[in-house]
């Protein structure tokens, strides 16, 4: 895929889930709940469920305010709400994409929503980790793939796997492609099938630290 059929996608995608998502907006002060670390960002849910990627040092769970470039903490709370599409299902897990972030849920669902589903879910917050509590299917996205952001722990011939809140989620990508051991490490952005496609072989490597640091639009 070129990179101007992947810049494409990504519109689509954004514009097929800007109606059933709040906006992110550009206000320079907003408060949420930590609900993933990430490098050397936290990754923040707005009230509405929204995932911020902002600079700083907090617990999952954390209740946070950010304003002036810093996030403070002044609380603490064991539930979270969170909107995002689903991306892959692997064993207990669901990976779920809001605002780009990929989160691992822990889900007990016997009908798991399938791969680009979009969700509004409330989740529990014990030790660091997300579980799905109950959820609202709200739409679909009808693109095949979607744009994520993630941390590479490993690649391979025809693969690379990301490291999502303590979990794994290994990508297939096309025939004869393997992308260098020098991305581990690094958070990059990539393109991920939502059907079992996997990576449609547009992937923009490099550390991002997170990319939208207080703001960001949706997918």
């Amino acid at each position: 895929m070129s990179k101007l059929k992947g810049l494409v996608l990504v519109g689509i995608v954004s514009a097929a889930t800007a109606a059933l998502w709040p906006a992110a907006g550009g206000a320079a002060t907003f408060k949420g709940v930590v609900v993933a670390r990430e490098r050397n960002n936290v990754l923040v849910a707005s009230p509405a469920g929204l995932v911020r990627a902002v600079r700083g040092a907090a617990a999952v769970g954390s209740q946070v305010t950010f304003a002036s470039g810093r996030a403070t903490v002044v609380g603490h709370t064991n539930r979270a709400r969170l909107n995002g599409i689903v991306v892959r299902h692997v064993g207990r897990t669901m990976f779920i994409s809001s605002n780009r972030h990929l989160l691992a849920l822990q889900s007990n669902d016997p009908t798991p929503p399938t791969p680009g589903t979009v969700i509004s879910a409330q989740v529990g917050i014990a030790n660091g980790q997300l579980d799905e509590e109950n959820e609202d299917d709200v739409g679909q996205v009808s693109s095949g793939t979607i744009s994520v952001q993630a941390t590479v722990s490993a690649v391979a011939a025809g693969s690379v796997t990301l490291t999502v809140q303590g979990q794994t989620l290994t990508v297939q990508l096309p025939a004869g492609l393997t992308l260098p051991a020098s991305i581990v490490g690094q958070t990059v952005t990539i393109q991920l099938g939502l059907a079992g496609n996997d990576n449609q072989g547009d992937d923009d490597h490099g550390d991002d630290n997170g990319g939208d640091h207080g703001g960001g639009g949706d997918g």
